[in-house]
This record gives C-alpha cells, sequence and structure tokens, in this order.
C-alpha cells in the first residue's frame, strides 16, 4: 500500500476510536442567529431572509458553520430550502438548523413541535444540500420531559434511515449535564451546543470558570463532540451587557480547546454581522464611564444570595517615582444603591499591600459621582512599589439587592500605573480576581460601532 494512503487510513482509523476528536483542521467556527430581513418585501408581500448579503457577511467573518434559526413565519423554512443552503454551499459555509424547543414562546414552522417530523424532514433536505451537517433544539435541557430517550432514539432513527451521517447537536446548558444525562442522553447524540454563561453565576462579564467548565463537560462527555456558544448577544436577567474584550477574550480561550480537543468547535450566539442588525451599535446610554469609554464595574446581580467575606476586585502594581515628596491615588466612584438603601452590606474599598486603606458603604452616597483621594506617602515609606487593589466586599449576605459600582478616572501622585483611566480592558483583566462565587468584576469598555469592532477581531481569530 503507497505510504499516503496507509496514512489516511490509519487517521481514519484513529478518528473512529473511541473518545477521539472529530473534529477536522480548526474546528467548527461560525456563529448563530440574525437571520437579516430584505429591505423591500418581495411580490408574496413579505421580507425575505437577505441571503446574498447574509453570505457576504459571515464570510467576511471566516465562518466556516452558520447556524440558521426556524423561528416565525413559514418564509424561514422556505427560504432555507430555496434560497439559503445553495447559497451558502457556494460560500463553502456548513449550516445548522435550530428548531425551538417546547417551553419556548417561539414556534419553528411548519412542523411546531413534531421533532421526530423535523428529524425526517431535515435529513431529507440534506441528501440534497449536503452542507446541511445537522440540527439543534434550542434549551433542550429544560424539556426533557418530552426528550425522552426512547423519543429521542425515535428522532435519531428516523434520521439516519436517511441520511446516516446527518447530526443532531442539541442545546444543553452546563447544569444539565449531570449522571443522568451523561448516561441517558448522550449515547443518543452527536454532540452538544454549551452555551457558556457562568453558571451558577450567570453573568457575561467572568471569564475565569471557562476552562473549568470546559474540562468538566468534558470529562463527562467523553465521546461527545461539545460546540461553546458564547453570549454576544445580551443575555437576559444579567446587569451587563457583553463588551468586546469578553467575547474576545472567550473566543481565543475556546480556541486554545479547540486546539486541545476538549471542543469541536464555536459559534457565537447573535453575533452581529451586518449595519442592518440592531445590535450592530450600542446606544450612548450604555456608556457608564465618568470620562472615556471604560470604567472598573463591581456587581452583585439581582435575586442572587451572597454570603460575608465574598468580594471580587482588580488590582494593579504600580511603580514608585523615585524622590517624590508625595504619593497619593485619586479616584471617582458611583453606585446605584443610593442614601435610602439599607446599610451594611455592600462595602467599596481600596486596599494598599493587601491593607485596607479606604471603605464607604454603598448606601452612603447618592447616585452621583464622588472624588476620593488617599494619602499614601507615610504607608510606603521605603517601598519599592504598591500594589492597588479596589474591591466590592460582602460585610452581610443579602438575599436579593443589586449593586453595580463603578470606578474610573484613577490618578496617582508619585506613583506610576498605566492605564488609569480604564480605557484598555486587557491591562485590567489579569488583575481581576473573585472570592466566593456572586460577587463579580470586570473591566467595561463601551465601543459604540459595536458590530464592527468585534466582527473585525473575531474574524481575525476565525482565520487563525
Amino acid at each position: 500500500m503507497p505510504r499516503p494512503v496507509l496514512v489516511m487510513v490509519v487517521a481514519l482509523l484513529l478518528s473512529l476510536l473511541p473518545g477521539a476528536s472529530h473534529a477536522a483542521g480548526p474546528g467548527v467556527v461560525g456563529t448563530a442567529g440574525n437571520l437579516i430581513r430584505e429591505v423591500e418585501p418581495r411580490a408574496d408581500g413579505i421580507r425575505h431572509m437577505d441571503s446574498k448579503a447574509m453570505i457576504t457577511a459571515l464570510k467576511a467573518l471566516n465562518v466556516n458553520t452558520y447556524v440558521y434559526p426556524l423561528a416565525g413565519g413559514y418564509d424561514h423554512w422556505d427560504d432555507l430550502r430555496n434560497e439559503f443552503l445553495l447559497a451558502a454551499a457556494g460560500a463553502g459555509i456548513n449550516v445548522w438548523v435550530t428548531v425551538y424547543a417546547p417551553s419556548q414562546s417561539a414556534v419553528s414552522r411548519p412542523h411546531g413541535h413534531d421533532y421526530v417530523k423535523w428529524s425526517s424532514e431535515l435529513a431529507a433536505l440534506s441528501k440534497s444540500h449536503p452542507n446541511l451537517i445537522g440540527w439543534t433544539v434550542d434549551d433542550y435541557g429544560f424539556d426533557l420531559k418530552t426528550f425522552t430517550p426512547a423519543y429521542v432514539k425515535q428522532m435519531r432513527d428516523a434520521a439516519k434511515a436517511i441520511n446516516p451521517s446527518f447530526k443532531f447537536i442539541p442545546t444543553v446548558y452546563y447544569s444539565q449535564f449531570t449522571d443522568t444525562f451523561a448516561a441517558e442522553q448522550a449515547p443518543l447524540l452527536d454532540g452538544v451546543i454549551f452555551p457558556f454563561r457562568d453558571e451558577p453565576v450567570r453573568d457575561t462579564s467572568w471569564t475565569w470558570s471557562l476552562s473549568y467548565q470546559v474540562k468538566q463537560v468534558a470529562q463527562r462527555l467523553p465521546d461527545t463532540d461539545i460546540y461553546l456558544m458564547p453570549y454576544v448577544h445580551p443575555l437576559s436577567r444579567t446587569a451587563l451587557k457583553p463588551t468586546v474584550a469578553y467575547v474576545e477574550a472567550i473566543t481565543k480561550k475556546a480556541l486554545d480547546h479547540v486546539a486541545a480537543g476538549e471542543l469541536a468547535g464555536i459559534l457565537q450566539y447573535k453575533l452581529p454581522y451586518m449595519s442592518r442588525d440592531p445590535g450592530w451599535t450600542r446606544p450612548a446610554t450604555d456608556n457608564l464611564a465618568r470620562t472615556g469609554n471604560g470604567r472598573l464595574s463591581f456587581v452583585v446581580q439581582a435575586d442572587t444570595p451572597t454570603s460575608p467575606g465574598m468580594w471580587c476586585s482588580a488590582t494593579r502594581t504600580a511603580q514608585l517615582t523615585p524622590g517624590a515628596a508625595k504619593r497619593a491615588v485619586s479616584f471617582w466612584h458611583r453606585d446605584n444603591r443610593g442614601s435610602g438603601s439599607p446599610a451594611g452590606y455592600h462595602m467599596k474599598q481600596l486596599l494598599l499591600n493587601g491593607k485596607v486603606v479606604w471603605e464607604r458603604d454603598v448606601a452612603a452616597d447618592e447616585y452621583a459621582w464622588q472624588q476620593t483621594t488617599i494619602d499614601l506617602t507615610a504607608k510606603l515609606t521605603g517601598a519599592t512599589s504598591a500594589t492597588l487593589q479596589w474591591r466590592l466586599y460582602e460585610r452581610k449576605g443579602v438575599g436579593d439587592n443589586f449593586v453595580d459600582v463603578r470606578v474610573d478616572d484613577i490618578a496617582v501622585t508619585g506613583l506610576q500605573m498605566s492605564d488609569p483611566g480604564v480605557e484598555n480592558a486587557a491591562t485590567w483583566t489579569a488583575g481581576l480576581t473573585r472570592q466566593g462565587g456572586p460577587v463579580y468584576c470586570s473591566a467595561q469598555v463601551y465601543h459604540q460601532n459595536y458590530g464592527a469592532d468585534l466582527g473585525t477581531r473575531i474574524a481575525k481569530l476565525y482565520a487563525g
């Protein structure tokens, strides 16, 4: 047997071994949702999907996969079959289809909640459109009373009888990957989409739990392809919208896990890719910085229990200016509570070299920005550097007491520190630390041109 052929055969056999990664090359890199309609209705009175414009935008992002949502009218199904799949094939883009679960308000047409019918119809469509790779049920993990193992087997059998390679890859959240799910559901699936939202905290600001959660899911489902889904679109019931820096950081980490074989790919949730998308720009009211575009943010979300001693902090090391007679730090701070709020729960703090040198109850001031200046001269006698740590600290636990503390426009005297205006999230991110869970913090930098700025970064990452 010629050596090139032997190498191909060995590679094929290895890919079939249990636990082997099924992703080829860089894995799946794509986006999901945000169907864009044409500007003007056609003769039938319907503004159909603008397949041409969508494909142009998706190609600019360097995606190899698009997840097409079936929600709304029957035209979504018709446009998929008659136009979009062909246009995507011409661009070298694979397509998955999203069908909605019974518990969701959206209904996928024409087959509604008949998922055996969806399975067979989509598999049949994939025979004439080979770039239709598979399908997902959104929020699948919330409807396991419908999607029993017996019913999912019916769905699987219906599809595999028509196209054995057609994939079912439902959407499942971190807390739903239970032992029961791994034992009963995973063997019936061709993969899972795993939306990341920092469970159990539920936010789109904190990235540190991503690697831990990916590894946990990969260990629990060793023979299942896992596709990470970052939130690019605002997540409901969260205090902060995802930022450009947040999505970029999540994407970089996810691609590292793809390279390590722990993920099969990444699919951005509702990445805005056209100027007609409502999420393309962010309103000026989203900019909560005192000046410029960036601020530090310290958050406890509503309906979130905390315990005494929990905190989150942003730490920076400042160098001492040789020969300076005075050393001080000044900063502006603001929170959403006001003097009418219960006192003694959330404390704004500044620590110097690990010791508290200033604190203020979030209930002590009104909503306006306040400036604080602290003389550090005596405390830094004989020192060569200073570690400054802004922190939100839980003096007493709460059950439902939303707070968002902002810090901005830091100024230092006799010290040197980069980016005191918090305009570069990457400068601050490495110094973020969380203790205890639901208190979280981040450097929030506003981008008015959210879609364009983020798209440029994602396209570069997807290009490899």
